[in-house]
């Protein structure tokens, strides 16, 4: 398992960044409680970049069709109406903060495939 560090200060508050751990694609954020997540960068939906998503609270919401990962490996979709639909888990980053450095690794869990 590689791990990978960055400056704690390339991951801002609110902000979503790719990075690649053991060759494959994830992305990092930040939520508004100051911790940083980390999950595969492209969404299980339909495949949208979610280095193009958005950060509400502490979730990462994909620009395409609004499914949300709360960075724990839990990816679901709310409606208009505020249901919650859950929609699988994906795989998380290890991430670990310490002297001005954010060091993830990947991590794998059983089951991380969603339906679409």
């Amino acid at each position: 398992m590689t791990e990978v560090s960055l400056p704690a200060t390339c991951v801002a508050a609110g902000q979503v960044i790719a990075v690649e751990v053991d060759g494959d694609d994830f992305v990092l954020w930040r939520g508004h409680d100051g911790r940083v997540r980390g999950v595969p960068r492209w969404c299980p939906h339909l495949d949208h970049d979610l280095a193009d998503g958005f950060v509400q609270g502490d979730e990462l919401v994909c620009a395409g069709h609004a499914w949300a990962f709360d960075g724990d490996g839990a990816a679901y979709k709310r409606n208009e109406f505020g249901r919650v639909d859950p929609k699988g888990t994906v795989a998380v980053l290890r991430v670990r903060e310490a002297n001005g450095l954010v060091e993830v690794a990947r991590e794998r869990r059983p089951g991380d495939e969603l339906r679409g």
